[in-house]
């Protein structure tokens, strides 16, 4: 039997992980990019999927939200990197919009689990 910890059922943290994923595979391509970017990004990335995780094991509701509320932050903070990454060409048009739809529905399930 595999153990599975709850938030690993998450549809919103599956999508995260997802969005990480395909960042992470397409580090290679990040050519042009200022150097700065690309730490922040992932950075910005892994936060989203840790903080889903960690608001899935908090007992009350307010500690839940907040979690989840750093978490949409992080996937906005994310969203915008995307969009100068974009700007400077260093990442294809297909890998933007596959990394883009899911940091999108991240947010909006965060929206929906936060209220």
């Amino acid at each position: 039997m595999t153990w599975r910890f709850g938030f690993e059922e998450l549809d919103v943290y599956r999508a995260a992980k997802e969005a990480l994923g395909i960042a992470l595979a397409a580090r290679k391509e990040w050519k042009g990019m200022p150097g700065e970017l690309a730490p922040q990004f992932e950075r910005a990335l892994v936060s989203v999927v840790l903080n889903i995780a960690e608001g899935a094991g908090r007992a009350s509701a307010a500690d839940q939200r907040r979690h989840y509320a750093i978490a949409r932050g992080s996937a906005n903070e994310a969203g915008a990197v995307l969009s100068i990454v974009a700007a400077y060409r260093a990442v294809d048009g297909g890998t933007e919009e596959a990394i883009r739809s899911r940091l999108v529905r991240v947010v909006q399930m965060l929206s929906r689990m936060i209220r």
